[in-house]
């Protein structure tokens, strides 16, 4: 059950199509932040905001409210007052940041993971902020995206609190060899398509050993770079074996950080340690691209409703 905040003026409908002509192409799938009241969720409603409207997507702004219990939009009117307070600020949030955004709410009295995975199965990304910045945080803030990121049949977008200022010019980084080789394709092709519509360079950086025989995908062949992403200045560097430390010295400050979300089990799936370490000190927006083996059959039971 879910409530929606009637905030977003009423959209008008689409002229009919003219009989003979092809149809218009489909709308684009949403984008969804989840958000929580928090400063960090407000920063993940902005980023979320300017990815949406380069996509040329509404933006879907979901608040798990699971203090709400299983009344819903029938529960305590204060604490429906109050996540209906939250929605509402990040949708003002949202339309300052972009002007033009179309943007919706919702209320789903439900906890944060399974909320924001039914909320995927419709979506093409979910974003949401994090303030981790060591071990304490990662008791509270870092199980919620790591658990969400290891399910979601979309990519997470990860916003973490910023220390700095935005890295102006700087690359767009993707850490290939992380997963199987199949899933450094996936990688490649997103980290490609938003360092094009962020106006930066790609950087490359490839962490599998470099004692292989052949190339185990395009990924692994420059020319294929060239040939693929003709129009996108890619930089290439091996580091094999690299640790999570060592990614974030050779790519942090970035404006996006793309990487597998990795190995295991479609409904029973947990980030590795990497994973996990990353998740608490990168301190740059994160993509956690799902494995490429996951199937059309997976995705859907993603998105069912779980009892």
């Amino acid at each position: 059950m879910s409530t929606s905040t009637p905030l977003a003026p009423p959209e008008t409908a689409a002229p009919e199509t003219a009989a003979g002509q092809p149809d218009a192409a489909p709308p684009a799938r949403d984008v969804v932040v989840g958000v929580d009241g928090s400063e960090c969720a407000l920063r993940a409603v902005r980023w979320a905001a300017r990815e949406a409207a380069l996509r040329g997507a509404p933006l879907r702004i979901v608040h798990a409210a699971s203090y709400l219990g299983r009344g819903g939009a029938s529960g305590p009117p204060l604490e429906l007052a109050r996540a209906r307070s939250i929605t509402a600020q990040a949708f003002t949030v949202a339309r300052h940041t972009e002007h033009d955004l179309r943007a919706s709410t919702e209320v789903v009295p439900g906890d944060p993971v399974g909320t924001l995975l039914r909320a995927a199965a419709a979506s093409q990304l979910v974003v949401l902020g994090s303030s981790t910045t060591g071990a304490a945080d990662e008791l509270v803030l870092a199980p919620v995206a790591a658990r969400l990121a290891a399910r979601s049949p979309q990519p997470v977008i990860v916003v973490p609190r910023r220390r700095t200022g935005p890295p102006v010019g700087r690359p767009v980084v993707a850490v290939l060899g992380i997963g199987d080789p199949e899933d450094d394709e996936a990688v490649a092709e997103f980290a490609a398509t938003a360092a094009r519509r962020a106006g930066v360079s790609l950087t490359v950086l490839q962490t599998r050993p470099t004692a292989r025989t052949e190339a185990a995908t395009w990924t692994d062949v420059p020319t294929e770079w060239s040939r693929r992403q003709p129009d996108l200045e890619v930089h290439r560097t091996e580091l094999p074996r690299a640790s999570a430390g060592d990614l974030l010295s050779a790519a942090c400050p970035a404006p996006l950080l793309v990487l597998s979300a990795g190995h295991g089990h479609l409904l029973h799936r947990t980030l590795d340690g990497p994973h996990r370490w990353l998740l608490r000190h990168c301190t740059s927006p994160m993509a956690l691209v799902p494995p490429a083996q996951r199937s059309e059959r997976g995705r859907r039971e993603e998105g069912a409703p779980q009892n």
